[in-house]
């Protein structure tokens, strides 16, 4: 059940414990993180693909220490970007064989690391980067396993920051480059090795329509390098499955993942392939809460304001995607009349705006809200701008805390 409201407060609600979240609620803004829900979606996902999916986490999501240890004792293997990524997941327990590298501007030393490591695969976003590769690895006499990003010209119904597969995004690469893709690939042959194709359509997905019609146009491209005689092993179908941002209740979001197993097993099942997904806010995002304290309540002509000591900040999301969370009492009070404010915070900028015009109880100074779903791209895109502290993180796992150290 994860985050739910009980006797007028909110907590955390599993089968076997319930963990009350005032106990963390000091003066200083904290990430809280569900780790058993972050192990339960785990386990939807392997269910809803009767456990024949490799599930490779996206880091960028959220970093935590504790997460990527639980990740990587569920033998799971991750998504990185950087070589950051790839330091954060090798410490805590991911071992190389179980990383998946993407991103589109990997410099020399990434990729040198990454085929010093023996990773899993490298997920190539261009032909300049699969050059790149090709000569690293032959002058380091070493092989290294190329999974082809294809670009399938899907327009995803998503935020346009956050679309990735449609032709007017910078990432991977569409079926005209095919004939250089083969010709780089036998000028590299023995050091590059292809054996799969990716794909990844963009972030917060919940129509499945724009999934299907991504694999529908990349199966006969994998078909084409079967035919050219590559063996192919993996079909990676990317991540961004959506969460439900506009509720407490969660079972939306274990309907979209039974969907989308169902779905994504249907479409690949004459290609004999292994399935890689890299799921991150659909595991992460409902997991997390951010509480904060209202430092002061602003009444103008206008509108109220509630005036709290986190903000863009610590979680960028409304901001930069005028992204909306739900934003709960972290006590309710019963009988209080309810008003409509603007939830702010600190930031010298006006769209330091966490909220906009939320109708919710009457609000008073030292009051703590709970802003809900902030377990994904909340943490990991935090910033020190105006020299602001870092938000804690506080993990809770069968009901006992333990806090990140920075």
């Amino acid at each position: 059940m994860s985050f739910v409201f009980e006797n007028n407060q909110l907590v955390i609600k599993h089968e076997n414990y319930t963990f009350e979240l005032k106990s963390l609620a000091n003066k200083t803004p904290v990430f809280v993180y569900d780790l058993n829900e972050v192990e339960n979606r785990i386990r939807a996902i392997q269910e809803a693909f009767d456990h024949q999916v490799d599930i490779h986490y996206a880091v960028k999501a959220n970093y935590n220490d504790f997460i990527l240890k639980q990740i990587a004792q569920l033998g799971c293997g991750v998504d990185v970007v950087s070589l950051g990524e790839i330091d954060a997941a090798t410490l805590n327990g991911v071992s190389a064989k179980n990383i998946v590298f993407s991103g589109v501007a990997k410099s020399v030393a990434e990729i040198k690391k990454s085929v010093e490591t023996g990773i899993k695969q490298i997920n190539v976003e261009s032909l300049q980067e699969l050059e790149r590769i090709g000569e690293i690895c032959k002058g380091m006499n070493r092989v290294a396993n190329v999974s082809i990003r294809f670009n399938p010209d899907v327009d995803a119904d998503t935020h346009p920051y956050i679309k990735t597969g449609f032709r007017e995004n910078k990432f991977g690469m569409d079926q005209s480059f095919l004939p250089d893709i083969f010709k780089v690939l036998e000028k590299y042959k023995g050091f590059v090795k292809m054996i799969g194709l990716s794909i990844h359509i963009g972030s917060q997905l919940q129509d499945l329509k724009p999934y299907t019609e991504a694999i529908l146009k990349s199966i006969p491209v994998y078909k084409q390098f079967q035919e050219k005689g590559y063996e192919m092993k993996t079909f990676n179908v990317g991540g961004g499955l959506g969460i439900a941002y506009d509720s407490i209740n969660k079972q939306r979001d274990y309907l979209l993942i039974r969907e989308f197993g169902m779905i994504v097993k249907d479409l690949l099942k004459d290609l004999n392939t292994r399935i890689i997904v890299e799921p991150g806010r659909i595991l992460t995002g409902a997991a997390g809460i951010l509480l904060t304290e209202i430092q002061y309540i602003k009444q103008t002509p206008y509108k109220n304001f509630a005036i709290v000591n986190t903000g863009m900040h610590h979680l960028l999301r409304p901001a930069l995607y005028q992204a909306k969370h739900m934003i709960e009492p972290l006590i309710q009070k019963a009988g209080s009349n309810k008003e409509t404010y603007d939830i702010v915070g600190p930031i010298c900028e006006s769209a330091d705006t966490l909220g906009e015009q939320v109708y919710i109880q009457e609000l008073k100074q030292g009051d703590i809200l709970c802003i809900m779903d902030a377990g994904a791209y909340g943490y990991s895109m935090s910033s020190d701008y105006n020299l602001q502290p870092k938000a804690r993180e506080v993990i809770v796992y069968d009901g006992e805390t333990i806090e990140a150290k920075h």
